[in-house]
């Protein structure tokens, strides 16, 4: 899964990159409003509405807003203004409802619920102590994604450069979802530069070979202002 203007930017630089993507799934992410054609890429390729708030998806299916080229949808919760606090606060609940009705309208529901939602002061669970966010996350079940979401993207991003944590919580995560659900399909993030520090071809291959058949797939999280290493790194997933 990547968003669409990263994808953009690396085939304006790399035409033949789009050849690449022959056998496998793309999810082109876009915000909900925005409306430009998805890039054209070889094999399957499922547009991806974002959302960053239940309600904002509710209200677009109530109207009518959601266009019949959308194949999937993606419920970006985390602890900041964009998600509603009552949402930041009831996470699991708010997932359940987004991917019901998603599959209710024929959508595939992606849940990406951030770890920091441990720190949403009155949330049903919060972190605890001295327990760190991977922590709090894995023991308020963030990943234990309803039988009705198509995939989890995991927000690794942040231990990417420590293939051994990144691993371990990858793990866990995937093991939580798929209790929940056997088939949901669980995708590792991967940021060009994970907290506003540049990451290096080297990390990010490294990280996404240490969890080779522990995943379904990627998310990738990419500046435009690493178009290079980001076409690198999707080459190199071929």
């Amino acid at each position: 899964m990547v968003k669409d203007y990263a994808l953009r930017a690396v085939l304006a630089q790399d035409k033949n990159l789009a050849g690449t993507f022959a056998g496998r799934t793309t999810y082109v992410a876009t915000p909900s409003r925005s409306r430009d054609a998805v890039p054209q890429l070889a094999g399957t390729v499922k547009a991806t509405a974002i959302f960053t708030s239940y309600a904002a998806f509710a209200a677009d299916i109530a109207a009518g807003r959601l266009p019949n080229s959308d194949h999937a949808v993606l419920y970006d919760i985390e602890k900041w203004n964009a998600t509603p606090y009552a949402e930041q606060q009831n996470p699991k609940a708010y997932m359940m409802m987004f991917s019901r009705l998603a599959r209710a309208h024929g959508l595939l529901p992606i849940l990406a619920p951030a770890r920091d939602l441990v720190l949403v002061r009155g949330a049903r669970c919060e972190r605890r102590g001295s327990e760190n966010l991977s922590e709090a996350y894995i023991r308020c079940d963030l990943a234990g994604a309803d039988a009705h979401a198509a995939a989890l993207v995991v927000q690794t991003q942040v231990n990417q450069s420590d293939v051994r944590t990144f691993r371990n919580f990858l793990a866990q995560a995937a093991r939580q979802a798929r209790a929940g659900n056997p088939g949901v399909a669980v995708l590792a993030q991967l940021a060009t530069a994970p907290l506003g520090r540049p990451a290096s071809l080297t990390e990010l291959v490294s990280a996404a070979r240490s969890v080779d058949g522990l995943v379904q797939g990627f998310s990738l999280n990419i500046r435009v202002s690493d178009i290079q290493t980001a076409d690198s790194l999707l080459r190199s997933f071929k």
